[in-house]
């Protein structure tokens, strides 16, 4: 591989400078676009050209991201069958955005989902009833549904994606499923932005230190901590962090 000279070096970090400048600047006038770039500064300045956004929700991170990046392709994956159809809906006019209506696991088959009263706090795992106190709303389940589950490497598959540059999963404590299932394609993924907890929100949940622990032991560094969440009486209870490989 042909390494860039001191001159090529030099000009790459003007132009990394110069677009991060021109970043903050447009942040200044574009509350939308100021907010995605708060919320997703700590991702590594990469070229994003295949993305996976599992939990996709009704599409509030693809929305952020897309203010900020022009992916290739994105695959949003999305549990709740009514939010994947206005997925679909939503981005069907865009070329190269795909929705699975499916939850990530270890598995492919079906499983028994929980749709939670506040629809966000949804998940395969059933939650701890300390939600409720913890953030001051109330976090039981409405109701179960069974759905399609996926595994990373037969989502990538399916979907024709060799590599990922970047994996979001925001999944209620379904985190560890995809990444012990996903393991063998692992080292084909550069970045993951994920959901992570420090008390145990949901039952058989990863803490942070045991993801970051699988992480580090297949290639990932830790680099950055966002949207931090403090529980009603201060305690530190959930983030998003980015794990880059090294």
């Amino acid at each position: 591989m042909k390494r860039p000279t001191s001159l090529e070096a030099r000009s790459e970090s003007k132009a990394d400078f110069g677009a991060l400048l021109g970043r903050q600047v447009r942040s200044l006038f574009d509350k939308q676009y100021r907010r995605a770039f708060r919320n997703l500064r700590h991702l590594p300045r990469l070229e994003y050209r295949f993305v996976i956004d599992g939990g996709a929700n009704r599409g509030s991170f693809t929305d952020a991201f897309l203010l900020l990046h022009q992916p290739e392709r994105l695959v949003l994956v999305e549990a709740i069958p009514d939010l994947a159809e206005k997925l679909r809906a939503r981005y069907a006019s865009m070329p190269g955005i795909s929705v699975v209506s499916a939850a990530l696991s270890d598995k492919n088959g079906e499983a028994q989902f929980e749709i939670n009263r506040s629809e966000a706090s949804s998940s395969l795992l059933p939650i701890d009833p300390r939600n409720t106190a913890w953030f001051s709303r109330d976090l039981t389940v409405a109701r179960r549904v069974q759905v399609p589950t996926r595994t990373l490497p037969a989502l990538m598959e399916e979907q024709g994606l060799q590599t990922v540059d970047l994996l979001k999963l925001d999944l209620q404590g379904a985190e560890r499923f995809v990444l012990t299932g996903g393991e063998a394609v692992l080292e084909r993924v550069r970045v993951i932005y994920t959901e992570i907890f420090f008390e145990q929100l949901y039952a058989g949940a990863w803490l942070f230190s045991e993801m970051n622990e699988f992480l580090a032991g297949r290639g990932f560094k830790h680099c950055g901590l966002s949207n931090i969440v403090h529980a009603r009486d201060g305690d530190l209870v959930q983030a998003n962090a980015t794990f880059r490989r090294v």
